[in-house]
């Protein structure tokens, strides 16, 4: 396999304000784009703030070259689109409901899902209403839904309850496939990550981290990598249980 330099795209849209307000390139950035691509092909990391990237630059194993570019990026489009990469990484702070997983664990899921994809239901109609738009393919009720009423709270026993907000249905994602007819989209609820990478990441499996920061400052447990079946990302911050 070739080796794969790293090349840094930092996807925060506050980074692209204070850079550049219209999202555009600048021309000094596109002169240097063909000498760094010489270097390549490139492992792509998409990190989304600064917090999550200084860890990175902070850690003894990070190198450096006079080639390596940062640009701030609205979408990892602009990273595929100018540099010569053969794949993408994305790492970042995730939560868990899985009892088994502790704070500063490490975790590779072999399948994601967006679970931030909806069709959101009108009042009044229920798990038997088409949903709009479903005879053109473009909303489905197979993945099911969340009804609002059914996290009511502080309800007396026998009483009735609704709650106009009523439900929101899952939605797979839009994809096109490499391999398949160009311009026709297919829908996929979960979505499999890079087969060749994950099995290279079943070798951390079981790796023991750092527990501490200092002498004083350590986790309740150790921290290690597992390997977990899915995972699932939001374009909402997430941090509610019930959901």
């Amino acid at each position: 396999m070739v080796a794969l330099r790293v090349s840094c795209v930092f996807l925060s849209v506050l980074m692209l304000l204070n850079a550049q307000g219209n999202g555009s390139l600048t021309a000094q950035i596109q002169k240097m784009i063909p000498k760094a691509n010489k270097d390549g092909p490139y492992l792509g990391l998409v990190i989304p703030n600064l917090f999550e990237l200084y860890p990175l630059l902070q850690s003894p194993n990070n190198t450096s070259n006079n080639r390596t570019i940062d640009i701030a990026g609205i979408t990892t489009q602009l990273l595929l689109s100018f540099f010569n990469v053969e794949r993408v990484v994305h790492y970042g702070v995730v939560g868990t409901v899985n009892p088994s997983i502790n704070r500063g664990d490490v975790t590779i899921a072999e399948y994601w899902g967006h679970t931030a994809l909806w069709s959101w239901q009108r009042y009044g109609q229920g798990p038997e209403d088409v949903l709009p738009l479903k005879s053109n393919g473009d909303y489905t009720r197979e993945f099911g839904y969340l009804n609002f009423a059914d996290y009511t709270v502080n309800v007396t026993d026998g009483s009735s309850y609704d709650n106009l907000l009523n439900n929101i249905w899952f939605q797979p994602e839009e994809v096109f496939p490499i391999d398949g007819t160009p311009e026709e989209r297919e829908h996929a609820f979960w979505v499999s990550v890079d087969p060749l990478y994950f099995e290279i990441s079943k070798q951390l499996e079981g790796l023991v981290l750092e527990g501490c920061i200092n002498s004083t400052t350590c986790l309740s447990e150790t921290p290690k990598v597992t390997i977990v079946q899915i995972g699932t990302s939001t374009s909402i911050f997430l941090s509610n249980f019930a959901y």
